[in-house]
């Protein structure tokens, strides 16, 4: 087992109802981790997500951590789960928040349990291959929860939390577009009395602050960096667009092109359904 791991140990149930499980549980819950008939959610560099069913008919979502063939990539996955694991656990129950239901970690396999959100992510929502129109109502309700989500992790949590990767693709869409914030595995804990952490970059480009990446700054992380990662996913949801257009031309610097132009942002909005709504200045729809 991982040393030092506040998750190791079979058998340990936390306070907060955190639960243990054995491989052959958490294998047999996904089908032995089967792609077939939809089961894989979501396959990223680090894990892939699956659909499970635990044995009280409980349906969640179990992330299995890759096992990476370089040293230094291995030692980062083993310490995000870690992280995303010991982060997780200790956080009270927010309907912004992914909840964390156990975890599996002995010595060969690193698996996560999560409750099952129905509507995979914002990002496959907005840009996947069956792309959804998303009402103007409903992008409102989903901005407004990410940034309940963040507000919790930045102001109430204690010791507070930079989630450092904040994209579309780590924002998961519950029942009635209800947003979940997901994947902390680069998160940071710091003090309510520290006014940053000190870190090297991480994060996704295309969605972090350029000073985040400047020399001079690069080690000083604060909760701001989340909000303007915030602020990239809300271009993405009233544009439609990628936060990277090409190349490496991002969404951010984009609109801030068109700002400067004079041209009538109106024209970028992603519209199709409420177009009047917006138009005519009408209160939002139901």
């Amino acid at each position: 087992m991982t040393p030092g791991c506040c998750f190791c140990g079979r058998g340990n149930r936390r306070k907060n109802g955190v639960r243990t499980f054995s491989h052959e549980e958490l294998a047999k819950a996904a089908r032995y981790f089967s792609i077939s008939d939809n089961n894989r959610l979501g396959d990223g560099l680090t894990g892939e997500v699956f659909k499970g069913e635990l044995p009280n008919g409980e349906v969640v979502a179990i992330k299995r951590f890759k096992h990476q063939a370089n040293p230094e990539d291995e030692k980062l996955a083993r310490n995000q789960y870690k992280v995303e694991a010991e982060i997780l656990g200790r956080i009270k129950p927010h309907q912004n928040i992914v909840k964390v239901i156990g975890y599996c970690n002995d010595a060969s396999n690193r698996l996560l349990v999560y409750e099952f959100v129905p509507n995979n992510s914002l990002k496959s929502c907005l840009h996947g291959k069956e792309k959804q129109t998303i009402k103007w109502s409903d992008r409102l309700k989903i901005a407004l929860g990410i940034a309940e989500g963040l507000k919790y992790l930045h102001e109430i949590c204690e010791p507070r939390i930079i989630h450092r990767d904040i994209k579309s693709a780590n924002i998961l869409l519950g029942d009635k577009f209800i947003p979940k914030i997901g994947d902390f595995g680069l998160a940071k804990e710091f003090m309510s009395s520290h006014t940053h952490v000190s870190t090297a970059p991480r994060g996704t480009i295309s969605y972090e602050p350029p000073e985040y990446y400047a020399a001079d700054l690069s080690t000083k992380l604060t909760e701001k960096s989340d909000v303007f990662s915030f602020g990239v996913v809300l271009l993405e949801l009233i544009t439609g667009k990628f936060a990277i257009l090409g190349g490496d031309e991002r969404l951010v610097d984009w609109i801030v092109e068109v700002l400067k132009g004079n041209k009538e942002p109106m024209d970028y909005i992603w519209l199709r359904n409420d177009t009047q709504y917006l138009y005519q200045r009408l209160p939002y729809p139901p």
